[in-house]
């Protein structure tokens, strides 16, 4: 016959191994989790770069375009204040 103390040693020792089974998938899932984040870190860090550049293009684009159409209009005015003396 099984002791009393024979079985509730087996019950302890299954209990410290599935605590310890637990104990390393949650470790597996906190690793993945935190390469998860870095990875979306740093995708986050990329994107952020691009659409500062896309930004500081728009902005150059659009001072080009500015200085573009004053040109033609300073030209005229030139012109026209010739045509006048």
């Amino acid at each position: 016959m099984n002791s009393p103390d024979k079985s509730n040693d087996s019950l302890t020792s299954d209990t410290s191994d599935f605590a310890t089974y637990i104990d390393s998938i949650v470790e597996k899932l906190q690793s993945k989790v935190n390469n998860v984040n870095t990875e979306l870190d740093t995708k986050f860090e990329d994107m952020n770069n691009r659409i500062d550049k896309l930004e500081q293009t728009i902005h150059s684009i659009l001072q080009q375009k500015e200085k573009q159409q004053e040109q033609p209009n300073k030209e005229s005015d030139d012109t026209t204040a010739e045509e006048e003396s």
